[in-house]
Order: structure tokens, then C-alpha cells, then sequence
């Protein structure tokens, strides 16, 4: 082995690595605002789970992504976890797709493929043509770096160091050691495969390379659930046991391997001659997709007891509310498909707290509740640290190639969160007016009281509306709002000549007056407020 063979090795690899990245990707821009849609629609069982899972991760060619979309559809609430179970099992089966794709022998053609998407992309802007493209310069890309691996690994074969060390992987342990280890390294079990497909094209694993590269395989298979524990780790309790019930599948998987392979080892020639004696890369694609079905047949009928098992190893339930993000990651969203869903759902728990707040500030004006302005301080801070959260992950999605719906529904956040903000500060406001109004013993009259009362009343439906409206917009509604709108506007300002007529005639003090007027402030304000809600659903059309 010569310098230039591991230096074209390692470019092999990074090209062989950068095309499934590429090509994976330009398939979710084609189809990643639809994806959403038939995760939430399509996986109403676990069967049709398993179904749906095979298929995404046939078309987008990475298990590692539809994994954690789908430990992201369970952490935001959009899945049960009894339906994920299929669809994990689907991603394992559809991963093995790409290992077929590589067995085809297409070095020929790979350039061609690479330059006509490569130059398709570059010239032709106009989605989803650029898109189409964007898919087949990757998959030139995957197909050149085979190419790049096979060539430079071919000395390999002749390296005595090289030829002990693969004598040594026959041992199970060590081999399924070392797949892990591979998979974990570069982050993608159908890269890992792939990179084993090429070193047994190029003979670098012997004549016989199924009888190492099963174990290695079974490895990297138990190697690719590390990406799905590292994005639950922060998530919910379903969201880990839905990484949990992903590293069962697979080390289960791999102890059934191991068990046939002792007790029939006639499996192996049997593959090698249904692949063809001399066709190693069809040999390990083969391996690797029967080795999934088997487990999917084996495991798919116990599916609820992978889920007892999940629940035994991860215990207890989540803590309701508190300040802390429940749908979205801390550690990414692992896909554009489901970031925008986890963010409208942080949104709406943070809309949920400012008109909640509103509506504990309109009771604790006339009954006095123990710990009501406790209450509505903690939530103020839950919408304070809601806002700052959802901003950034905002901006991080921005950064990644979006549709245009998603891109306008981003936009649409970035808007409402900052009415959310601005309502919630306006019930903290009211809020500190009522602690001075019970410190001080101060009462409005009769007729403020009754005036606030309406006044309230007008404001809660009228936020409530709007929310409505920006989520299902429609000319009327918004027509309607504008009106009520402008209904508070009149009505502040004629409880505002209320107060002055009352003042005038003695029949409240100077200090409450002044409170009064401030609360009839905040509550206009917040009708504007509902009003841009209403408005920032047109984004949506």
C-alpha cells in the first residue's frame, strides 16, 4: 500500500459520504413538506408504520434520518409510540436499499450521472428541476467514490498485516465490535456498508468475505442507533424509548444473526450462491437485507413487548410544563420535515400561557385566589425564556433549504411569538397592578368593575379568535376581527371619559383612577395585538 492508495481511500470515502448526503437531502427537498404529512397520516398502526418507514427511507436513502424525524414526531406529540415501533423497523429495512443500489455495477456511467446533475443544478434554478438535479449529482457522487474506494483498496489484499487482521474478524465479538465502531465513526450505517461493499469488490476481504462481513454488518446495524439515542437524550420519555426500542431492534437483531449462523452456518453459502460466488458486493447487500427482514419478521409480531421493554428502561413520566422546551430538540431536528410541526407546537404551548395569563389577571381583579399572581409570574417567565428559545430555533431552521410553505410558516412564527411576548407582558403589568391594589386595600367601583369586566371579556375572545384565524385564515374572520378590534378601541375611550365623569364627581380617588387608566392601556393594546395575530395568517396563503 502506497501513500496515494490511503490518501485515494480517505477522498473515496469522503466522496462516497458527501453523495448520500447530497442525494439524500435533494430527495427531502423534493418531498420534505410531504413527508410530515404522511408520517402523521400514514402511521395510524404500526403496520402501516412499518410500510411508511421502508418506503422514506427507500426514497431519502438514510435510516439516521428518518429515525430521528421520527424520535422528533414522538418528542413533539405528533406519534405514538406504539406506532413508531413500525417505523423504526421500516427504516432498518429501507437503509438496506442503498446497499443494493451500490451492488449494481454502474462505474461506467457514475461520471456522466455526476456532471449532467451537477451542471443541471447549476444552470436550472427553478424548483424542483434544481432539486432533480441537485439528487443526481449526489448520486454520481456516491457512485464515483465506490469507484475511487475499490480502485485504491485493491493492494489491500496482498498486505499481511491487513490479511491477519481480517482473519481475526471471523471471531463474532470482534467483528460486530468493529462494525459498531465503523458505523459510529461515520455516522451512517449504508455508508459503513457501502465502504464494506467496496473492500470485498476489491478482494480485500478474500474469496469468502460473507463469513467476516456478516459479523461487521450485524455491527453496524447495533453502530447507526447511536444518532437516535443522541437526539432523545434531551426529549421526552416516549422520545427515549423510542431510541431505546431502536437500539433493541437491532442488538436483538444481531443475537438472532449470530445464534442461526452457529447452528445453520450452511446460510452463508447459500447467499453466495443466490448472489453469484464472484459478486461480493451483491453478496454483503444481500446479507444485509435479509438480515433485516428476518429480524422484522421475528420481532414486528412482540412489538408490545419492545415497548414494555422501553418502559422498563426508561421509567417514570415527563413533568407537565416548567421552563424547559418540550417539543423541540435540544439536539436538532434531524430533518426539515419535522422542525416546522415542533415549533408550531412550542408555539402554541407559549400562546396557550399568554392567554391563560390573561384570563387569571381578569379573575384575580375581583376574587383573590391564593398563589394567583405567583402563578401568573411563572408563567410570565415560562414565555419570556419560550420566546428566546423559539427565536433561535427558528434561525437555525432558516439555515437549512426549506419549501416555500415551510419558509412562510417560519416566517408567520417569527411574527406571532413576538404578539405572544407582548401579551404576556401586558397581563404581568395588570398583574402588578392588582398587587398594588391589595397592598394598599384599594377597590374599584361599581361601575369600573363592571366596565373591566366587559372589557375583559371583549379582549379573551377576541385573542382567541385571532388565534383561530392565523391558523385557519379566512377574509370574514379576519373582517370580524378588525371590527371587535375596533370595538375596544371605542369602548377604552369611552371608559376612559367614565373614569374622568366619576373622578370629577368624587367617587373614586386620584391613585386608583391612575391604575384604572393603565389597565384599560394594556387591554388596548392587547386587542392590537389579537389584531396582528389575525393578520400574520395570510402568511399562510
Amino acid at each position: 500500500m502506497t501513500f496515494e492508495n490511503w490518501i485515494g481511500i480517505a477522498g473515496g470515502i469522503a466522496l462516497f459520504l458527501f453523495g448520500i448526503r447530497i442525494m439524500g437531502n435533494g430527495i427531502e427537498r423534493l418531498a420534505g413538506s410531504k413527508l410530515k404529512k404522511i408520517l402523521e397520516k400514514l402511521t395510524k398502526n404500526r403496520f402501516l408504520g412499518l410500510v411508511v418507514g421502508t418506503l422514506i427511507t427507500g426514497i431519502i436513502q438514510s435510516s439516521n434520518a428518518v429515525s430521528v424525524m421520527t424520535v422528533g414526531f414522538v418528542n413533539a406529540g405528533l406519534m405514538p409510540l406504539d406506532n413508531a415501533v413500525g417505523v423504526i423497523m421500516g427504516a432498518n429495512i429501507g437503509t438496506t436499499i442503498t446497499g443494493q443500489l451500490i451492488a449494481f455495477n454502474v462505474d461506467a456511467i457514475a461520471p456522466i450521472i455526476a456532471f449532467v446533475g451537477v451542471m443541471g443544478m447549476t444552470f436550472l434554478k427553478k424548483k424542483p428541476w434544481n432539486n432533480i438535479f441537485y439528487t443526481a449529482a449526489g448520486l454520481g457522487m456516491l457512485f464515483m467514490g465506490m469507484m475511487l474506494m475499490k480502485t485504491h483498496m485493491l493492494p489491500l489484499k496482498d498486505e499481511e498485516w491487513f490479511i491477519t487482521l481480517v482473519a481475526s474478524l471471523e471471531n463474532p465479538i470482534l467483528g460486530i465490535l468493529v462494525g459498531t465502531l465503523m458505523t459510529m465513526l461515520l455516522q451512517s450505517v449504508s455508508a459503513s456498508v457501502g465502504v464494506l461493499q467496496a473492500m470485498a469488490a476489491s478482494g480485500a476481504l478474500g474469496v469468502h468475505p460473507l463469513t467476516i462481513a456478516v459479523y461487521l454488518i450485524c455491527g453496524q446495524n447495533i453502530g447507526c442507533t447511536t444518532v437516535s439515542v443522541i437526539a432523545a437524550m434531551d426529549g421526552t420519555k416516549d422520545a427515549k424509548r423510542t431510541a431505546a426500542i431502536h437500539v433493541i431492534f437491532n442488538v436483538f437483531a444481531c443475537i438472532i444473526c449470530v445464534i442461526l449462523l452457529q447452528i445453520f452456518p450452511g446460510v452463508i453459502g447459500f447467499l453466495e450462491r443466490i448472489s453469484g460466488t464472484e459478486n461480493y458486493s451483491q453478496q454483503l447487500a444481500n446479507a444485509n437485507t435479509f438480515l433485516k427482514l428476518g429480524a422484522t419478521l421475528i420481532m414486528f409480531p412482540i412489538s408490545g413487548l419492545l415497548i414494555k421493554l422501553s418502559r422498563v428502561i426508561i421509567r417514570g413520566e415527563d413533568a407537565a410544563g416548567g421552563r424547559r422546551l418540550i417539543h423541540i430538540p435540544a439536539k436538532g431536528f434531524g430533518s426539515s420535515a419535522v422542525a416546522v410541526s415542533s415549533v408550531e407546537l412550542e408555539c402554541d404551548r407559549m400562546f396557550g400561557l399568554a392567554l391563560g395569563n390573561m384570563k387569571l389577571v381578569a379573575k384575580a381583579i375581583f376574587t383573590k385566589t391564593k398563589g394567583d399572581i405567583e402563578e401568573i409570574n411563572n408563567n410570565e417567565e415560562t414565555i419570556d425564556f419560550l420566546n428566546h428559545e423559539i427565536a433561535m430555533a427558528l434561525v437555525d431552521i432558516n439555515r437549512a433549504g426549506l419549501g416555500e410553505p415551510e419558509a412562510r410558516a417560519i416566517d408567520r412564527m417569527h411574527h406571532v411569538i413576538t404578539d405572544y411576548e407582548r401579551i404576556g407582558d401586558h397581563a404581568e403589568n395588570v398583574a402588578d397592578y392588582i398587587v398594588h391594589l391589595r397592598d394598599n386595600k384599594l377597590v374599584f367601583s361599581e361601575a369600573a368593575q363592571g366596565e373591566l369586566k366587559n372589557l375583559f371579556d371583549k379582549v379573551i375572545t377576541i385573542v382567541e379568535n385571532a388565534e383561530d384565524c392565523m391558523k385557519s385564515p379566512a377574509l370574514t374572520k379576519l373582517h370580524e376581527i378588525e371590527v371587535a378590534e375596533q370595538e375596544i378601541d371605542d369602548l377604552v375611550d369611552e371608559y376612559k371619559n367614565n373614569h374622568i365623569s366619576r373622578m370629577e364627581k368624587r367617587q373614586c380617588s386620584a391613585d386608583i383612577g391612575m391604575l384604572y387608566v393603565e389597565m384599560l392601556t394594556d387591554l388596548e393594546r392587547v386587542g392590537d395585538h389579537a389584531l396582528n395575530i389575525a393578520q400574520a395568517g395570510f402568511n399562510k396563503l
